[in-house]
């Protein structure tokens, strides 16, 4: 038939050629196919996430045989769960278009997995009309610990990527308290003692004595730190250190604050000019992993996710052991000033509840399973070493051992000792604006770092931040939500 249709097709004319026309009745072909074969049954409860090890972290057994997350909600409730990958791409532009086009049903899902640097589109409309639930009223209902709420549980300032005008539309999954993790041999021989380095300036200077030394014994590209010479977001991890959000929740824009062009200005040197003291990895886990081990990059800014990835990449030696192990330490990061956070944060994941679901109490119910539970901390500490946010499950023995890694460090105590200093991270349908500005500005602050020195640098990015903060402002004017 599909043959008839072509030949009949093909016998006429058509004014764009035959092979546009080919590719219309192929098609036309295939839709129909599709339209016709048997939809697969949906299940009670549709999960999307974007990471797959949050996927194997809800599906897989856990590792003492029990059944998984989704299986245990399943046998207590009699409910199906389906955990859908999604790429992260896609799920938000998913997301947003159902929820702009008020779609519902088979083509959203239950519960919903928004990443950090993305949740701020989500909260362009008014506040009532978010395509989330708000979920304080669940919040308060109790928790792991006897006369506790999960409001009481979690992490407070956790909250904050996640709210809008005092509503909560997502339970974090994580805190990612942040330190530095670095090459303890190498700091070492080259009479380097990286950790008392309490503030910044401090620590350039220890990086710079690095570099020498293993620049006078032919090392010319052992580069002390790894940090992205224009990426704004990383700008705003440091400025998060002196609790400073380049915008608020209420829509004030911050980036006049002295301190904002005082970061900017050391941060340009801080990878451009004589002072510079940063490599960048090529990209991706594998790739850093392996300049770590070569001594190309020494230290590694590491929120808590990101050791785990470098020990994963880090390859093993004739006896199975990690090259690394026993070499690495961690420390807390430099300060810029009395009352900087000794922590910033970098990354985070939430999950929500989409107003489109269809039973919000069900969904609840096997969000606390997937996220809440003691359980849910297995696939947390087993595959990605995350902290969680719940303080409770900071009892677990796994967050207290020496980790032979560091050298037997307790990382993850140092993690736990940071997590409740970690600053409170706010996101605004304009905070994107503001990281890609900080990206230009960087770039300009280089520039003007490579031919005209250091010399009256900070004044020059006031002026620019100057200028900038009103831009930013009549670009967030012009992309208010009307109703």
């Amino acid at each position: 038939m599909a043959r008839s249709i072509a030949s009949a097709v093909f016998d006429m004319s058509f004014h764009l050629g035959k092979p546009v026309l080919t590719m219309l009745v192929i098609a036309l072909i295939t839709g129909a196919g599709i339209a016709m074969r048997p939809g697969r049954d949906r299940a009670d409860l549709v999960v999307w996430v974007f990471a797959v090890q949050h996927q194997k972290a809800f599906v897989d057994p856990l590792p003492d045989g029990r059944p998984s997350l989704a299986a245990q909600f399943t046998a207590e409730t009699g409910k199906t769960v389906d955990v859908q990958l999604i790429s992260y791409r896609a799920q938000n532009i998913r997301m947003v278009g159902a929820f702009m086009a008020g779609l519902s049903g088979p083509q959203t899902p239950d519960l919903v997995e928004i990443e950090i640097n993305q949740v701020g589109k989500y909260f362009r409309p008014p506040v009532d009309h978010v395509g989330l639930i708000p979920l304080n009223d669940y919040l308060r209902r109790p928790g792991l610990t006897p006369g506790r709420t999960w409001m009481d549980e979690i992490i407070p300032m956790r909250f904050t990527p996640w709210t809008k005008q005092g509503r909560i539309f997502g339970v974090p999954h994580d805190i990612h308290p942040t330190t530095i993790s670095y090459r303890h041999d190498l700091f070492t021989e080259a009479g380097v003692d990286l950790p008392a380095a309490k503030t910044w300036h401090e620590f350039q200077d220890a990086c710079l004595r690095f570099q020498e030394y293993w620049r006078a014994r032919g090392f010319r590209n052992r580069h002390a730190l790894d940090l992205p010479s224009a990426d704004g977001q990383w700008l705003s991890m440091f400025l998060l250190q002196r609790h400073i959000n380049p915008i608020d929740d209420q829509g004030n824009v911050y980036l006049t604050d002295p301190r904002v062009a005082n970061t900017l200005a050391f941060y340009a040197q801080l990878v451009s000019g004589p002072r510079k003291i940063n490599g960048e990895s090529t990209g991706g886990a594998g790739a850093f992993a392996r300049d770590l081990v070569d001594g190309n990059i020494c230290a590694y800014i590491t929120p808590d996710w990101r050791v785990q990835f470098i020990k994963d990449y880090t390859p093993v030696d004739e006896h199975g052991r990690k090259v690394l192990e026993g070499k690495m330490r961690m420390m807390h990061l430099p300060v810029f000033e009395p009352g900087d956070a000794p922590t910033t944060t970098l990354g985070g994941t939430m999950m929500g509840i989409p107003r489109t679901c269809h039973d919000p109490e069900a969904a609840w119910r096997l969000l606390e399973v997937l996220y809440l539970s003691m359980d849910s901390n297995v696939g947390r500490s087993r595959d990605m070493m995350i902290l969680p946010p719940v303080r409770s499950m900071w009892d677990d023995p796994v967050y207290h051992q020496p980790d032979p890694y560091f050298g037997g460090q307790r990382i993850n105590e140092m993690f736990i000792e940071l997590a409740p200093k970690v600053p409170a991270r706010q996101v605004t349908p304009a905070t994107h604006l503001a990281h890609a500005i900080f990206s230009v500005l960087l770039h300009d602050a280089r520039r003007y770092i490579e031919t005209r020195g250091t010399d009256g640098l900070e004044e020059a990015c006031r002026r620019w931040l100057a200028r900038a903060e009103e831009d930013l402002k009549r670009r967030m004017a012009h992309g208010e939500f009307s109703e």
